[in-house]
């Protein structure tokens, strides 16, 4: 009886253990791959603003140019099967330009 009793603990104890590591796996897996996404900000700025200054050359409309630089990200954006968050890529691409405007006002 004793042994018996000993492997109900055992098996009582892994399951516990197990219970308590998955949650564990699965919140790392999410900061993980909030991380990563995070990281690939920068780049993300890099190339918008890299499209930017090609549609600043292109069109002299600013529509015509958010329009045309978002189209190409989201071209690019579905070659790589990358996700993007559109409303956060245009409200970058708004504040760039406000900041641009500061910056170099007009004539």
């Amino acid at each position: 009886m004793d042994q018996f009793n000993f492997w109900i603990q055992a098996i009582i104890s892994i399951l516990s253990g197990i219970a308590v590591i998955v949650p564990l796996i699965a919140t790392l897996v999410k900061y993980v791959r909030k991380a990563a996404e995070e990281k690939n900000w920068t780049q993300m700025l890099k190339l918008v603003m890299n499209l930017m200054a090609e549609a600043e050359k292109m069109f002299d409309v600013g529509a015509e140019k958010k329009e045309w630089v978002l189209a190409e990200l989201h071209a690019i954006a579905d070659t790589l099967n990358y996700e993007i968050d559109w409303v956060v890529v245009s409200d970058m691409i708004d504040k760039i330009c406000e900041v641009s405007k500061e910056v170099n006002p007009p004539v």
